[in-house]
């Protein structure tokens, strides 16, 4: 039985599918030929070129050298010129040596996708606005969403591509389909991946809670690999091409009308015929929609997620507020996820340790007394012992407002003032004499408060102490007093 010719282009891509580690069995199953086939032409180990006949001059010319430095960039005129010499034309260089390294197709396989498995979203470029009060020219964005097995297709356009941005236009979209799939692939935008990487990218946290909530896996696309996405990018190349060029003509004035009009385009988009399948979009996805999982009752509340550090007295500083956590983490860094109702508080592996209503108003401080430890565990704690002996040695007075603050049930829980206020003293900015002084009348009066504190302590040591506010009774000699009683005044009256 005569062997079957394989062309040249087809020896070459199986050599080098070889040479990336492809199995005889995988070659044949990619590139639809036989194993017998394949197996000959790895062990001839050449490109064979039945009748080739080669020129003279290009016997001495190294063209493997010759292949690296075009691999380089290096224009193959100048290749020529260095190679060849006046010897030959550049076209008759030129075709000998894509003789010899043909221009080969570049393999792809196709991607097979389970009805309601994984949809794709990516952004484009959008098509401008016109402020009509201004004139100014406002740039959009393109968001689209694109059902990875029928390609039925959702977008809309938006200013920006932030997370808040993002996250809605996601939801937007999983309504319009009626379901959610279990796997969502996003491009590498800092919105939802905070560090891109090939094998192991790092999913943003807010994210991340965005999809527990709809309960999907997030599954980033790998960094300058577009056919991860092939479904979005295509949709995205068909509305470009149709939507795009239809109102390239046409001036919107507000996103709203931009998206209305996009809307009746993306009716006739998913209703209209596919070449490739002999139906629409819409006829494609009636197969799945039953497949997705529901969508969620309550779209996600938008949150924020920062990082912190839980100070001696057991509180964490959020947005200037501060809200208390277990004891045990003092010194740690915690977790913060900020809602417009909620603080919560988590440690590094994002296991709850505490939550408080998000404070509003002029109240800076929410504190739950079972976060402190008992009494005689807070006052062993090094900060409390430290701020003793500071008080110590300014000052009786000094000594004696600290020992009130950290007394109580609740030692650490003016630990905080505390350190403010013996701060001012360690910092230069007010003397002994003035702390002293200004712990005296604060214990005097009850306004232990830093700002009363501080003020009073700054006031001494620029103008001295306050004048009394009481001044004393004047004294009078017991001869200049005069009592009249009460018949002398009665009588007075009957006259």
């Amino acid at each position: 039985m005569a062997a079957i010719k394989v062309s040249i282009p087809m020896q070459k891509q199986i050599l080098e599918l070889h040479a990336r580690g492809f199995t005889a069995r995988k070659i044949a199953k990619t590139l639809k030929v036989g194993r017998n086939t394949i197996r000959r032409v790895l062990g001839r180990g050449e490109i064979i070129k039945p009748g080739a006949v080669i020129p003279e001059w290009a016997k001495s010319v190294d063209w493997e050298k010759v292949r690296l430095e075009d691999s380089r960039g290096v224009q193959m005129n100048i290749l020529a010129r260095e190679f060849a010499g006046d010897k030959i034309s550049y076209v008759q260089f030129w075709r000998e040596y894509h003789k010899k390294y043909p221009n080969l197709p570049t393999v792809t396989m196709r991607l097979t996708h389970k009805p309601g498995e994984k949809c794709f979203f990516d952004y484009a470029e959008g098509i401008d606005i016109i402020d009509a009060t201004t004139g100014e020219i406002k740039k959009t964005s393109f968001f689209c969403g694109v059902m990875a097995m029928s390609s039925y297709t959702y977008g809309e356009f938006t200013f920006t591509q932030k997370r808040e941005e993002l996250i809605r236009s996601m939801e937007n979209a999983f309504r319009y389909f009626g379901g959610v799939t279990p796997y969502v692939t996003v491009d590498n935008q800092r919105a939802a991946v905070d560090q891109a990487h090939w094998y192991d990218p790092d999913v943003n946290p807010t994210f991340v809670d965005f999809a527990n909530h709809w309960g999907f896996a997030v599954i980033p696309a790998r960094p300058y690999k577009p056919r991860d996405k092939g479904g979005n990018e295509s949709g995205i190349g068909v509305i470009q091409r149709q939507f795009f060029q239809e109102v390239r003509n046409r001036n919107f004035y507000s996103l709203d009308e931009l998206n209305k009009c996009f809307r009746e385009y993306l009716e006739k988009l998913n209703l209209a015929e596919m070449k490739d399948w002999g139906v629409s979009r819409s006829e494609r996805f009636i197969g799945e929609k039953d497949l997705l999982m529901p969508c969620a009752s309550q779209n996600w509340e938008t949150s924020e997620w920062r990082v912190a550090k839980v100070h001696a007295d057991c509180h964490v500083q959020v947005l200037k507020k501060f809200y208390s956590v277990p004891y045990k983490f003092v010194g740690r860094e915690v977790r913060v996820r900020i809602t417009a109702k909620l603080i919560e508080v988590f440690d590094q592996a994002l296991n709850p340790i505490a939550a408080h209503a998000r404070l509003h108003g002029k109240e800076i401080y929410s504190t739950d007394s079972k976060h402190y430890p008992e009494e005689k565990l807070a006052l062993t704690q090094f900060s409390v012992q430290v701020a003793l002996r500071e008080a110590n040695r300014i000052g009786p007075e000094t000594e004696k407002l600290v020992g009130e603050l950290l007394g109580g049930s609740y030692p650490l829980r003016y630990l905080r003032r505390v350190q403010g206020i013996l701060r001012l003293r360690q910092s230069g900015r007010v003397t002994v004499a003035g702390l002293e002084h200004a712990c005296k009348l604060g214990m005097m009066f009850g306004k232990t408060q830093f700002g009363y504190i501080q003020a009073t302590a700054e006031y001494f040591d620029k103008f001295g102490a306050r004048p009394s506010a009481v001044k004393s009774a004047p004294v009078r000699e017991a001869g200049s007093m005069y009592l009249h009683n009460s018949f002398e005044r009665e009588e007075k009256n009957d006259n």
